[in-house]
């Protein structure tokens, strides 16, 4: 035996709570899509220049947003795959020990 004791709950909470981060994020990239079309008000230099800087701004934000979003998603579904690995063995332990 490892000694190592997983709270399940813990874990199913941590799982939850990522993924109501996750649709954050998706809620975020969506409404975000405004930022990466930034339209000079006119045609003058400095307004261009702004739209120009805000546009790669918005565009790095959503880059961001989706790296984040696959980081967590691949941290749900290794909590998953703890999760299930556990259960499974908590399962195959209880039908050991029955008389």
């Amino acid at each position: 035996m490892s000694g190592t004791k997983i709270d399940l709950e813990t874990l199913r909470a941590a799982i939850k709570d990522y993924e109501k981060v996750v649709q954050d994020l998706v809620a975020a990239h969506s409404s975000g899509v405004e930022l990466t079309m930034v339209r000079p008000p006119g045609k003058d230099v400095p307004g261009q220049v702004y739209s120009g800087s805000a546009t790669i701004v918005g565009e790095m934000h959503q880059q961001a947003n989706t790296q984040l979003q696959e980081v967590l998603k691949t941290r749900i579904e290794n909590l998953k795959a703890t999760l299930r690995q556990y259960e499974s063995t908590e399962q195959d332990n209880e039908a050991t020990f029955r008389p």
